[in-house]
């Protein structure tokens, strides 16, 4: 789904029949734990941008933990007020000022350290659509890092205001660029986590030093690290767990495993470590994660489960659903199904919660320890 679509689709429903201006359509995340969030630049001095070779790679990740203390702290906004005059530019309307159930730099939770996840979104789309899902596993005990792909996602927005927009693909979405942007996310994947590292032993890996929220430093446990993606994003994070050794636990968001007919190495060679997969019915009609998905069934040692969502397209594994009125939903079938969009949500997050629950903290009696009660979850494999 190009981005274009999706950010027309998105500012179209919100301009007609949008929640009050300075409110929140994500249902509140399920955990105990109120949620802080903060914002992190993060500059690699030694790789060169795949895509700006003179300049050195650089990106903006979100993170989102369990908060000690909201009472001086603000809700955060869905969308910067940066960013959001470059949306309305683009768009040609005005969008409404919407919240999350994050407060910004809020003191974190120190008094253990959480389990790390990584977020990485699908191709050309921004972070902020993994924003539901983040709240949620941070409520829940996990510090969730969610990360932009510079040149990749359709704007990502820097320090002082300056919006990188993504670079137009020489030759369109090809199997290349496609091929160019997985190799940019797997070194970007290993930097973060090298950040986070640095973050644990008292450094400071923002760019520019900014303060961060008091205790995040004490809140991160590196020996537990899990990842999540959505459609490439899922591809992301399991092909860096067969990378890299320092991922226990990987969840594919209805994406295949690899760009058109080059699967990934986590395909051909396999992972020893568990990878939940989840897929849209959507995506089960059309096929096209099949070849990678069953290549990697018979190549997989580690523990490995496929569920399907019923009723549901693609973009149902983000927060989109919950951005587009309910009567806005049929103007948007290739990308939004029918399942109503916080059944599809809590649905989504419980099997992702259970999934890092089960593997990084030996919890038993999940939902993945017993067959589906749900009616719309069916087990492919």
């Amino acid at each position: 789904m190009a981005i274009s679509a999706c950010a027309l689709v998105v500012a179209n429903t919100m301009a007609s029949d949008a929640a009050p201006l300075g409110s929140t359509v994500l249902p509140e995340p399920g955990g105990a734990s109120a949620v802080g969030e903060t914002v992190l630049h993060l500059v690699d001095a030694a790789r060169p941008d795949p895509f700006e070779p003179g300049r050195r790679r650089e990106l903006m990740v979100s993170v989102f933990y369990p908060a000690a203390d909201i009472s001086k702290s603000s809700r955060a906004h869905y969308v910067s007020t940066a960013v959001m005059p470059e949306l309305e530019k683009r768009l040609g309307i005005g969008l409404p000022g919407l919240l999350t159930n994050s407060y910004t730099d809020a003191p974190a939770l120190a008094d253990t350290a959480h389990p790390i996840l990584l977020y990485s979104p699908g191709a050309g789309v921004s972070r902020l659509l993994g924003t539901g899902l983040a709240e949620d596993l941070a409520s829940r005990g996990y510090v969730v890092v969610t990360v932009d792909s510079t040149y990749e996602a359709p704007a990502v927005e820097f320090p002082g205001g300056r919006i990188v927009k993504a670079a137009p693909p020489p030759n369109g979405f090809d199997t290349e660029i496609r091929k160019k942007y997985v190799a940019a996310r797997l070194a970007d994947t290993r930097f973060v986590l090298d950040a986070l590292t640095q973050l644990s032993e008292g450094g400071n890996p923002d760019a520019e030093r900014r303060a961060l929220p008091p205790g995040l430093d004490r809140a991160l446990d590196l020996d537990k690290v899990g990842m999540v993606g959505h459609s490439s994003g899922g591809y992301t994070a399991v092909e860096s767990m067969h990378e890299d050794r320092r991922i226990d636990a990987a969840i594919d968001l209805d994406g295949q495993l690899g760009v058109d007919a080059d699967f990934g190495r986590s395909v051909t060679e396999g992972v020893d470590r568990p990878v939940l997969v989840m897929t849209s019915q959507q995506i089960e009609e059309v096929g096209d994660a099949n070849p990678s998905l069953d290549a990697f069934w018979r190549r997989g040692t580690g523990w490995k489960r496929q569920l399907t969502l019923r009723d549901t397209a693609h973009y149902d594994y983000t927060d989109l659903p919950l951005l587009v009125p309910a009567v806005a939903r049929p103007a948007a079938p290739r990308y939004i199904g029918s399942l109503p969009a916080e059944r599809g949500s809590a649905l989504v997050r419980t099997y992702v919660a259970a999934m890092f629950d089960k593997f990084l903290r030996a919890a038993s009696g999940t939902v993945l320890d017993q067959p589906p009660s749900e009616p719309e979850i069916t087990v492919e494999r």
